[in-house]
């Protein structure tokens, strides 16, 4: 960003990556700096020490528990693992061109990606945008379903018991659940469906540790799945995937319980007064299931979605304009359906749009700056 519109080495802050407003916990810092003296030593593979932590945490055997680096690393683990069984299936089932992967979109764009580069039919559930129904699947579907909880970017998380209702229904399908940004949610463990997995074969929960504990530069993730299918993942896996200063990392910050209880605490209260002051400003409109501006908003990741409406700016425009002021927020242009031009459906609704960006919720005086920062650019005119 600061080459392609020459900031030189003017201050930037960084909206676009939903990462913990707090930055990294300072016991996961110090504990992967020490980690540095054993760098010539291998990791031992599987990360045990991280597993049990893990296993203990949620409260299911350790044979349900694979770490990797990051929830990406797994996410192409499961295409590949998947790859050809999925295919003899649709052969056996007379239709080898048969969809065999599934989600609804926009989301994360790395389920589309694992299913391609594993040659898994993609079929994309046509629902409305914002009035997501969450209750789209026929029992027919098989193969693998991916889904954001919440989803990335729109930020809707599901209904725990409508979901595993749909999990219970859908027995010829694996669901493969990204709780990514759940433990930012003040009920995630109402919410969570980690526990689920004990007395279900065709569930499987993804976690990431970077996002909540800021540090995406050590590569740290894991799923909780059947024992069959963490077994069938292992097979896939590289060995020393994750390096000895992240699981030493994601060790100390799973002990530091006072910085996740801060943060709840931060992300709950900025993201209801963010999304409060976002409603006020012309040409913007939170993304929401609903047609109006809700009385009580419903409890929110670390990352808001919002619309352009009723402004001559495009989504793209605004993204430059608070770049140059040294503001990166997401531009949500290559998610399907959020495109500059892109319509808006829901309940009683039809929004027509000039694109979309989401903000990372970060500390009240950053947050304060962009509202303040994005009235001034919406009141003026866009770049001709």
């Amino acid at each position: 960003m600061r080459r392609r519109y020459g900031l030189g080495d003017m201050p930037l802050v960084d909206f676009s990556a939903s990462l913990n407003p707090l930055g990294p916990p300072l016991a996961a810092l110090a504990a992967a700096r020490a980690a540095l003296d054993r760098v010539d030593r291998y990791p031992e593979p599987g990360c045990p020490l991280l597993t049990e932590r893990l296993a203990e945490r949620h409260g299911v055997p350790v044979d349900r528990v694979i770490v990797g680096a990051g929830t990406t690393e797994l996410i192409g683990l499961i295409g590949q693992s998947l790859r050809e069984v999925l295919a003899l299936h649709a052969v056996k089932r007379g239709d080898p061109a048969m969809p065999v992967s599934h989600l609804v979109e926009p989301t994360y764009g790395e389920y589309r990606r694992a299913s391609v580069l594993n040659a898994l039919r993609t079929e994309v559930w046509s629902r409305h945008v914002l009035g997501w129904s969450q209750d789209f699947l026929p029992r027919t579907a098989a193969g693998v379903f991916w889904t954001g909880h919440p989803d990335n970017p729109t930020g809707r998380a599901w209904d725990r018991d409508r979901l595993l209702a749909l999990v219970d229904d859908t027995l010829g399908l694996l669901t493969v659940v990204d709780e990514a940004f759940l433990p930012f949610l003040p009920d995630e463990s109402e919410r969570t469906l980690t526990g689920a997995v004990a007395s279900r074969q065709n569930l499987l929960v993804l976690r990431s540790l970077t996002k909540l504990f800021a540090i995406p530069g050590l590569r740290v993730g894991y799923a909780v799945a059947s024992p069959d299918m963490v077994e069938r993942l292992r097979q896939y896996q590289d060995p020393w995937t994750v390096a000895l200063p992240a699981e030493a990392a994601a060790l100390a910050a799973l002990d530091d319980v006072d910085y996740r209880e801060r943060t709840v605490r931060l992300v709950a209260s900025e993201s209801a007064r963010m999304m409060e002051r976002l409603w006020e400003l012309p040409g913007l409109r939170p993304a929401r299931p609903g047609r109006d501006r809700p009385e009580s908003p419903s409890p929110l990741p670390n990352f808001l979605l919002v619309s352009m409406t009723e402004t001559r700016w495009t989504s793209i425009e605004v993204h430059e304009a608070l770049a140059r002021r040294g503001l990166l927020v997401r531009e949500c242009s290559d998610f399907r359906g959020l495109e500059v031009g892109a319509l808006l459906t829901g309940h009683d609704q039809l929004v027509a749009t000039r694109g979309h960006l989401r903000f990372a919720v970060r500390t009240p005086a950053e947050n304060d700056r962009l509202v303040a920062t994005l009235a001034g650019i919406l009141s003026s005119e866009p770049p001709q």
